[in-house]
């Protein structure tokens, strides 16, 4: 198993620690690519998510942390229903990546539809055919708690993990994520 590991927005340096804390705990290759900061876009920062996830081995893992996560439940969120793939792949072509087993998302936020965060929103008929584990600490100062429960709704089989403490990088809570990922990874 492999790990892909989406950054949060210009975290590329901030969330360097959380990837090299999970290699560390569960002894598995952490694929962390730096992803555009001059292109912030969804649909580019999805295009950059599959193309890492097609060179990987099948059976990855994709934690995301912030935007990061909220490109990676974007990107596996499925208006229709009909297959893993995402409502618009948002440039990908019929070649997907095969699905990961499952998604780890820290501190996602709930974008909502109005302005320029309606690029980034779930769309209303979203549905996710991936095991999702959600993760969020109450003293995140970056993406408020109440997204968790806002997703929390839209993803009715999420596993949802709480965490009174650890700040926006989940400090001293890397023991559960870790857990997770090795649970989808059936380590």
């Amino acid at each position: 198993m492999e790990i892909l590991f989406v950054h949060g927005a210009g975290g590329w340096m901030d969330d360097q620690p959380l990837a090299a804390e999970l290699r560390n705990r569960l002894n598995v290759p952490v694929v962390m690519p730096e992803f555009p900061e001059e292109d912030m876009s969804a649909a580019q920062w999805r295009r950059e998510l599959e193309r890492w996830l097609a060179s990987m081995e099948p059976g990855a893992v994709v934690v995301g942390h912030s935007f990061g996560a909220s490109t990676a439940l974007l990107h596996y969120a499925d208006e229709s229903g009909a297959d893993e793939g995402g409502a618009d792949d948002g440039g990908a072509d019929d070649d997907r990546a095969p699905a990961p087993l499952g998604l780890v998302l820290l501190a996602t936020p709930a974008w909502g539809t109005e302005g320029w965060q309606a690029e980034y929103a779930l769309p209303p008929a979203a549905q996710l055919r991936l095991p999702v584990r959600l993760h969020h600490c109450r003293d995140d100062d970056v993406v408020p708690f109440a997204h968790l429960e806002r997703l929390a709704e839209r993803i009715p089989h999420a596993a949802v993990r709480r965490h009174a403490t650890g700040g926006h990088q989940f400090e001293g809570r890397m023991g559960a994520i870790a857990e997770d990922v090795a649970a989808l990874g059936n380590l």
